[in-house]
């Protein structure tokens, strides 16, 4: 498990983009050790190693800087969205860090915390417990508690706008997921006047059907048939999805794309993909982007 490497920073607007640019330009393979990576990006050495651990976090690059498939889909070709244009780039970052682990926290919370809860709240007490006590269920040592509350801040600033702050609202409101309104402070303390949040599950809307059936796919790696189960603990829970979300998402790609099937029988549900294959995945990011 991983808390630490940011710097403390949460991801800006153009870091991945500028990060991604940074090593297509490289030289040699270690630009984020080299200090030309410091003017190169215009920041500091903290914010260039916070930039490194956003692009790993959101499964960009590989851990010998390599460029993963996904940054080539989003970023590296112009047909794509390199500058986040789209929501439905946003959605796949979002899927992208919430499942792929590299951040721990993500997942920890949008995933296994709410796995056994009748509601959406959540206080960093909460978390930071859950989080000591997933660490001691696993002998992890190596992670203090201010390490945990320092990524939690992170985290909540990745989704949660700021109250306004002239020094700081351009800084503030850049990060990428904010857009999203996955998490919103709800302006409640609880009886230890700690800051009530709210993951935010319902019907999402200006959520592609494409984008969910790429998610499907990668997540899923081709399976022909998903029980409708594990679509909701998993793809459901990282795009904040409730099941009335779930299932007008996947009966909207259905509908879109006759290799998907939505089945109900006998009180079983299940997602079906005839003949899923990269080619089909590629698919669903060219009706995203190109129409």
């Amino acid at each position: 498990m991983r808390f630490s490497g940011h710097d403390t920073f949460h991801c800006k607007e153009q870091w991945l983009l500028k990060g991604l640019q940074l090593i297509n330009n490289q030289e040699d393979g270690s630009i984020f050790k080299s200090d030309s990576a410091i003017y190169k990006l215009g920041v500091g050495k903290n914010m260039v190693r916070s930039i490194h651990y956003w692009l790993k976090s959101f499964a960009l690059i590989d851990d010998e800087d390599k460029f993963s498939p996904y940054s080539k889909y989003l970023f590296l070709s112009e047909k794509y969205d390199p500058f986040l244009e789209n929501p439905s780039t946003l959605y796949i970052l979002q899927y992208l860090i919430a499942s792929k682990k590299y951040a721990s926290i993500f997942s920890l919370i949008f995933k296994d915390f709410f796995a056994d809860k009748t509601n959406n709240e959540f206080t960093e007490l909460q978390i930071i417990s859950f989080i000591k006590r997933i660490l001691s269920e696993n002998n992890i040592k190596k992670f203090t508690e201010n390490t945990i509350k320092s990524d939690f801040k992170v985290f909540i600033k990745s989704y949660v706008p700021p109250k306004k702050n002239i020094k700081t609202i351009e800084d503030d409101f850049s990060a990428p997921l904010l857009g999203l309104k996955f998490v919103s402070d709800t302006g409640r303390k609880n009886d230890l006047n700690q800051t009530v949040f709210k993951v935010n599950k319902t019907i999402r809307k200006d959520l592609s059907e494409f984008a969910f059936g790429f998610c499907v796919l990668d997540y899923f790696d081709l399976q022909a048939s998903i029980d409708f189960t594990d679509l909701a603990t998993t793809l459901g829970s990282y795009l904040c999805l409730n099941i009335e979300g779930l299932e007008e998402i996947s009966e909207r790609l259905c509908q879109n794309n006759k290799r998907f099937t939505f089945k109900s029988d006998a009180g079983v549900k299940q997602l079906q993909i005839k003949n899923a294959d990269l080619y089909l995945k590629e698919e669903m990011l060219n009706k995203i982007y190109q129409g």
